[in-house]
């Protein structure tokens, strides 16, 4: 049965991992909170920023064509987020967990989402300081 999550402690990742208890079975699957990280996750430690190309991240189908909503979400923009961590993918490419903000498209609304995306989408940030945003 579902139950509510636990209150993080101080030595409980900033990312809750969940592992595949021992009485799962195929057809019912029991998940535990993991005190770790599955082995191939790499936290940045201090947090990078970085440009999202979110374009390519939350790509829509590009053969659907519908009305704009005014009301919904913009992605067709680079967005300036922060780096938190790499994981490989299932087919070897990398994925970077990445803290950004999502914009609705008349700028009254946002929201943070904290997100794998591949890593082809993310731009490192120059060292300049020119960089107003």
């Amino acid at each position: 049965m579902n139950q509510p999550a636990s209150v993080p402690g101080p030595s409980d990742p900033p990312w809750p991992w969940w592992q595949r208890d021992e009485s799962s079975t195929p057809t019912r699957p029991v998940w535990t909170r993991a005190r770790d990280a599955p082995e191939g996750f790499r936290p940045v430690d201090p947090p990078r920023w970085v440009w999202v190309d979110l374009r390519a991240a939350l790509r829509k189908d590009a053969f659907t064509f519908t009305d704009e909503d005014p009301g919904g979400l913009q992605y067709r923009y680079e967005a300036k987020g922060l780096l938190r961590a790499w994981m490989p993918a299932v087919d070897g490419s990398a994925l970077a967990l990445v803290t950004y903000q999502l914009l609705t498209a008349d700028l009254a609304w946002r929201t943070t989402v904290t997100a794998f995306v591949p890593a082809h989408t993310v731009r490192f940030r120059s060292r300049t300081g020119r960089e107003t945003r």
